[in-house]
């Protein structure tokens, strides 16, 4: 085999490898990115203190109305009790029964819109809670789903890797260097097909020589461009 098949092989494993790694990292980004399920929660502990806020406040109201009517009963004992009361003290009686009455009223509508204000909280409530339970499920299988896509290419890879070692054994080492090092100059692609007489990484036009040096089992041609190998099947 020779050299320029050797490393040109080598250059098919490691783009696969690179490919599969670049999907890795996109996998592991969207497992660790929870951002939607994240913003859910917070909505749904935002629901669950609102609901918790109001129905406090229906309980003050209630409470309110209670004790207001209390005294209201107290007020009417003691106005229709048959009691020695002068005029004047039967009519203050009088006044603070329609003042008590009318605040009664006034506490009974606040009752009333703490009421309603609960009833939409817990629609609110239960309808954010669908909806954390719906993107929690989704959640749950979108990553069960991307861990087995994982796992699968996480396997590949090795597999790759043991194919790579084996490859990069049968190449001398100071060429290995020198493709490493291309590699590393060249975003991962130091071995570059000719295509209709022209380099496919640059696309730099070739002459017949360069072509035939390129397909020569003996030597390691260069692309005069931009310097990679130059593989001619």
């Amino acid at each position: 085999m020779s050299q320029t098949l050797s490393l040109y092989r080598l250059q098919q494993t490691d783009s696969q490898i690179d490919h599969i790694q670049s999907h890795l990292l996109a996998i592991q980004n969207k497992l660790d990115d929870d951002a939607e399920l994240r913003i859910t929660m917070e909505k749904d502990a935002s629901a669950k203190v609102h609901f918790h806020t109001v129905s406090q406040s229906l309980k003050q109201s209630e409470d309110a109305v209670y004790n207001q009517r209390i005294k209201i009963e107290q007020t009417e004992a003691s106005l229709y009790s048959g009691k020695g009361h002068s005029p004047k003290e039967l009519q203050d009686l009088q006044n603070d029964l329609t003042a008590l009455k009318h605040q009664h009223a006034t506490l009974e509508d606040i009752q009333l819109a703490a009421m309603l204000a609960l009833e939409e909280a817990e629609k609110f409530n239960q309808t954010i809670h669908s909806s954390l339970v719906a993107a929690t499920n989704s959640s749950l299988e979108q990553n069960q789903s991307l861990q087995n896509e994982k796992d699968s290419l996480e396997k590949e890879l090795q597999k790759l890797y043991s194919e790579r070692s084996a490859n990069a054994d049968t190449i001398p080492p100071e060429s290995l260097r020198f493709y490493n090092q291309l590699r590393g100059q060249h975003r991962g692609v130091a071995v570059a097909v000719i295509s209709d007489k022209s380099c496919s990484a640059c696309g730099s036009g070739l002459t017949p020589a360069q072509i035939q040096a390129a397909r020569s089992s003996n030597q390691v041609a260069l692309c005069p461009s931009c310097g990679r190998i130059l593989y001619g099947n």
